[in-house]
C-alpha cells in the first residue's frame, strides 16, 4: 500500500489538472491591470509575465489582455474618457477605467470577445505612487451611487481607491451579468513598503467583496516579498517586475485559485 501512496497522489494531480484544464478550455478570459499583467504580452508568451504561464497551464480557449503599463485603479480629478488614450507610465487616463471601456468597446464590435471570466491584477501602482500622485486615495466609506452606464460615468468624480474599484466594477457587473470578474491584488515590492501594499490590497479586497466579487490574495498567498527583494533580487528583475520564476508563483496562485472552484 505504501508503494501505491505516491501513484495515487500522482494520478489525483493529474486528475484535478485535467478537470482545471476541461473546465477552461472554452472559456473566454479578459485581463485587466498594470505591468504585470501587460509584460506577459498581448499574446501572452513572454514568460517574466504570469500571463504566459497561466496559459500554458489552463489553456483557456480565448485570452484578450487590456492591461497597461503604469496604470492605477485609483482615477485622478483629470481623468477623462478614453478607449483610445495609449501611455506605458503613470498618466490621468492610463487607469483601469479606461480598459474596462476599451472591453466594452471590442465587445460590440466582436461579439465573441464577451469574456466568461474577467481578471483585475491591479493595485501595484497604487501603492508605489499613491500618496504623491494621488491625494487623498486611501480615504474610504464611500456612500454615493455608481452610474448605471458607461455614458453616464465621469470618472473624474471618483479619485478614492475604493469608489474607482466600485465605479469600474460596477460597470463590469452591469455589462457582463454572467461573467465570473475576480481582483487580484499586488504583491510586494522593493519600491514600497510591505505596509504599504497590505493596504492597498484591504480597500481592493473589501470593495469587491462587498460587491459580490472574487478577491485573490497575491499580496498575501504569494511569497515575493519586500524584505527579499529589496537586498537582493530573487523573483524580480528590478524590485518590482517578476522573472520567470516570480510570474509562474503568480500564476500558480492564480491558476490554483480558478481550478479549486
Amino acid at each position: 500500500m505504501k508503494r501505491l501512496l505516491p501513484t495515487i497522489a500522482v494520478l489525483l494531480f493529474l486528475f484535478f489538472e485535467i478537470q482545471g484544464v476541461t473546465a477552461l478550455s472554452d472559456s473566454k478570459i479578459a485581463i485587466l491591470g498594470d505591468s504585470m499583467s501587460w509584460i506577459g504580452g498581448d499574446s501572452c508568451t513572454n514568460e517574466r509575465g504570469w500571463t504566459s504561464h497561466f496559459k500554458n497551464k489552463l489553456k483557456p480557449g480565448r485570452i484578450d489582455m487590456y492591461a497597461r503599463s503604469g496604470a492605477t485603479w485609483t482615477n485622478t480629478s483629470e481623468t477623462q474618457k478614453s478607449t483610445e488614450s495609449y501611455s506605458e507610465v503613470l498618466d490621468d487616463d492610463n487607469v483601469v477605467f479606461n480598459q474596462a471601456l476599451r472591453l466594452l468597446e471590442k465587445c460590440e464590435s466582436d461579439v465573441k470577445a464577451k469574456p466568461d471570466i474577467i481578471i483585475i491584477y491591479a493595485g501595484a501602482n497604487d501603492a508605489w505612487f499613491g500618496k504623491r500622485h494621488r491625494p487623498g486615495y486611501l480615504t474610504t466609506g464611500f456612500s454615493g451611487v455608481y452610474p448605471t452606464s458607461a455614458e453616464a460615468c465621469d470618472p473624474s468624480n471618483f479619485t478614492t481607491l475604493e469608489s474607482s474599484v466600485g465605479l469600474t466594477c460596477s460597470l463590469l457587473q452591469k455589462r457582463f451579468e454572467d461573467a465570473r470578474i475576480i481582483l487580484v491584488t499586488p504583491v510586494e515590492m522593493a519600491k514600497t513598503t510591505a505596509s504599504n501594499v497590505h493596504t492597498v490590497s484591504d480597500i481592493i479586497e473589501r470593495t469587491g467583496k462587498k460587491m459580490g466579487l472574487e478577491v485573490v490574495r497575491a499580496d498575501k498567498e504569494v511569497e515575493i516579498r519586500n524584505s527579499v527583494e529589496s537586498k537582493r533580487k530573487k523573483y524580480t528583475t528590478d524590485g518590482v517586475h517578476t522573472n520567470t520564476e516570480g510570474a509562474r508563483l503568480i500564476a500558480d496562485c492564480i491558476s490554483s485559485y480558478l481550478m479549486s472552484d
